[in-house]
């Protein structure tokens, strides 16, 4: 049997129909109902923060956190060094760096999702630029190494460019 996710108690609250203007850092557990439009950040210290955003509530903002459970929307990146929790009216815009994830029929996400590794999750947790820049890095270079080989007329033609001659 698997073994269900518990957050921790919650020592944060927003209610519904507050709104925060500027980033918020954390420790433990915030639940959120109301909006922040601003960087949503927990203590990296803390291996089990953990953000909760209600189906109303709304993030305009990158949000760090170890574990997240989303039934609202989050307008930005989203670093997870543990979980990341997507239920039904989930709405992410933005990319979505997670150890671990799980997604509701309903969920949706307009952006990436990048498998992060044990070094890579304690960066995003950090939430430093450093460490989000090798991530990106990460990302270029995965992709870069899936595209398909040149060809051989390929790299004439491109050697020729390279040269300022034509063909």
């Amino acid at each position: 049997m698997k073994k269900r996710f518990k957050p921790p108690a919650f020592t944060t609250v927003i209610g519904p129909g507050t709104v925060v203007n500027g980033g918020i850092s954390f420790t433990g557990g915030l639940h959120l109902d109301g909006e922040i439009h601003g960087d949503v950040i927990a203590d990296s210290e803390c291996k089990n923060s953990t953000l909760t955003v209600s189906d109303q509530a709304k993030i305009v903002g990158n949000v760090s956190a170890a574990n997240i459970i989303l039934n609202g929307s989050i307008e930005g990146d989203i670093n997870s060094s543990s979980l990341v929790e997507l239920a039904e009216n989930a709405y992410v815009s933005g990319e979505i760096h997670y150890q671990q994830l799980e997604m509701a029929m309903g969920a949706s996400v307009a952006g990436g999702m990048v498998h992060l590794l044990d070094k890579e999750a304690e960066k995003a947790e950090a939430g430093s630029d450093s460490g989000q820049k090798s991530d990106q890095e990460h990302v270029m270079d995965k992709s870069e190494t899936e595209q398909e080989p040149a060809t051989d007329a390929d790299n004439g033609k491109r050697e020729d460019k390279s040269q300022g001659t034509s063909e």
